[in-house]
């Protein structure tokens, strides 16, 4: 593998993870700058569907703030090749697992969440920046939060 795709992987890998910290953040525009213009976020975590040209367009209202962790893992990346050289395209397939605590009245205390992404990558003047992120959630699990005491 030449040196040349190795820095690309790490940079498309590095945008990936900072994607995972933004989706765990619960911030739809901390991934703003981490997109090209008119990108596609459909990211079921997020609760959001969204192209980066408008404002975020939460996929439910009022759920507030939920203190999880976003876990992107098993990445495979691959990249558009041109005359045997890395091109501008890069499309990674990859899991997700996040487990969330909320806390109150009907909900659940300890959720798991799990699925799969499909994540676009172009190569621009800034480096490697999203342009299309698609998650499918899988599964979910958890238990009801307990009554009161």
């Amino acid at each position: 593998m030449e040196l040349a795709t190795v820095l690309d992987r790490l940079a498309v890998d590095t945008l990936v993870t900072e994607y995972a910290r933004a989706v765990a953040g619960g911030d739809p525009e901390a991934c703003r700058p981490l997109c090209v213009p008119g990108a596609v976020l459909d990211d079921p975590v997020l609760d959001v569907r969204e192209e980066t040209r408008g404002p975020a367009v939460p996929r439910q209202q009022g759920q507030g703030p939920r203190p999880y962790q976003h876990l992107i893992v098993n990445r495979r990346v691959a990249f558009e090749r041109r005359d045997g050289e890395v091109g501008d395209l890069a499309v990674v397939d990859a899991d997700f697992v996040t487990p969330m605590r909320s806390n109150g009245p009907g909900r659940i205390a300890d959720t798991v969440r799990g699925g799969r992404y499909r994540i676009r990558c172009v190569r621009t003047a800034e480096g490697w920046r999203l342009s299309e992120v698609v998650a499918e959630e899988v599964w979910q699990g958890g238990a009801p939060a307990p009554g009161p005491n």
